[in-house]
């Protein structure tokens, strides 16, 4: 039996997400990712940048978060991201499973997923550690859309739907849970 190490996963809360529909997580994933710290728990944190001709530009026709500060941490979790018990990848894609995120998730079994769009790298990154064994477990309460053409709470909760269709309603859970599924000194 492998043994249970699960890592906390904080994705994308760069200023250049964070709108009056999604600043409401900011605090709660502080707030957690400073008691999986203090309780000398691993996070890693994510930080997407964009880059000239990406499929974002092309695609999309969106050519956000380039540069600071839009590529920037939220304050609340700039200190924590610096951490010796943390660690930061910067992806160009959705999810954040690219080789980077593997490599700082090497040796967990478990991936509690938070942050920001919930329907974009959070549904991704979700799917991926799902494929690729890990547990996924999304953190409903702490991740948020910041969908411009649609209402981004309805964009969210019809994220949260899909996602737990395809990895199990049961992996979506609340900080609170959360909290009881990360031990106290696991690495």
């Amino acid at each position: 039996m492998t043994e249970y190490r699960p890592a906390l996963v904080v994705i994308d809360v760069q200023n250049g997400f964070i709108t009056p529909d999604s600043a409401h997580v900011v605090p709660v994933i502080a707030d957690l990712a400073a008691r999986r710290l203090d309780a000398g728990g691993r996070v890693v944190f994510t930080r997407y940048r964009n880059y000239p001709g990406s499929p974002y530009e092309r695609l999309l026709g969106w050519h956000g978060l380039q540069g600071p500060p839009d590529t920037d941490l939220a304050p609340e979790l700039a200190e924590l991201a610096v951490h010796p018990l943390a660690s930061m990848t910067d992806k160009v894609t959705y999810t954040a499973l690219d080789d980077a995120g593997l490599e700082a998730l090497e040796g967990f079994t478990d991936l509690l997923i938070c942050g920001i769009a919930t329907d974009g790298c959070v549904m991704k990154t979700a799917l991926d550690a799902f494929e690729l064994g890990f547990t996924p477990w999304v953190l409903a309460d702490a991740c948020a859309s910041n969908a411009t053409r649609h209402n981004p709470q309805t964009v969210h909760e019809a994220a949260l739907m899909l996602t737990g269709r395809l990895i199990g309603a049961g992996q979506m859970i609340t900080t609170e849970m959360a909290l009881s599924l990360l031990p106290v000194g696991a690495q």
